[in-house]
């Protein structure tokens, strides 16, 4: 069966709307974005932390920003939810959905930071594979990390078995989270991707609670 990934800028049940946080000045105009952008920025930190993203735009410059986030938590948790329990042994059609993204448009291109989770396709036994037991480190029997993937981001693997979903989902299908950057410290990273997963595990009612460390590079 050929993997399927859609690309996250498409994901359904994810409202993209694109607002400037910087730069506005008086008038109707600015009133009327307000609300949208305050809403959109509370998704973002609810889901990574209010000081860890306000840390990580501040890092990154204080120009135009954009913001979009998924539409409601409930919508996210419930899609991740229908997923896993539909799921089967062998399938590898798994959606991938842009939890928050924020924008840096500049002369030079636009930089973005952004958090996204799917079901994954990597099952726990082939972690321990030496083709990616060299990528992703244990932090604990139900967690792991990709601290390197080549580019200016993370990954986790978390067993995560949904409520009503079938045996095996868990280590078969683990929750994979990822935030990338346009070059964030590494602390900065990780408090963001670890908050991530900690809201999400709690959100999802993961069964087997699993535990997941605010340090992910050891």
């Amino acid at each position: 069966m050929t993997k399927r990934v859609l690309p996250a800028s498409m994901m359904s049940g994810i409202v993209l709307v694109a607002l400037v946080l910087a730069g506005c000045s008086g008038g109707g105009g600015a009133e009327n974005e307000a609300a949208p952008t305050s809403k959109s920025l509370q998704v973002c930190e609810r889901y990574m932390g209010e000081a860890n993203l306000k840390g990580a735009i501040d890092s990154l410059g204080n120009g135009e920003k954009r913001v979009s986030a998924t539409d409601s938590s409930a919508h996210l948790v419930g899609r991740l939810t229908s997923e896993a329990k539909a799921w089967s042994e062998g399938d590898l059609l798994h959606n991938e959905y842009a939890v928050c993204r924020i924008d840096f448009p500049s002369e030079d291109g636009t930089a973005v930071l952004e958090a996204s989770v799917k079901w994954s396709v990597l099952t726990f036994d082939l972690l321990s594979k030496p083709k990616y037991a060299k990528s992703w480190k244990s932090l604990n029997d139900q967690v792991f990390v990709e601290p390197e993937t080549g580019q200016a981001s993370m990954r986790l693997l978390v067993a995560c078995a949904v409520p009503g979903a079938p045996a095996g989902q868990q280590a078969d299908a683990p929750l994979q989270l990822g935030v990338a950057d346009p070059g964030l410290e590494a602390k900065r990273r990780q408090a963001l991707l670890s908050t991530l997963a900690r809201t999400l595990v709690d959100e999802l009612g993961c069964t087997n609670k699993p535990a997941v460390p605010a340090d992910l590079v050891r």
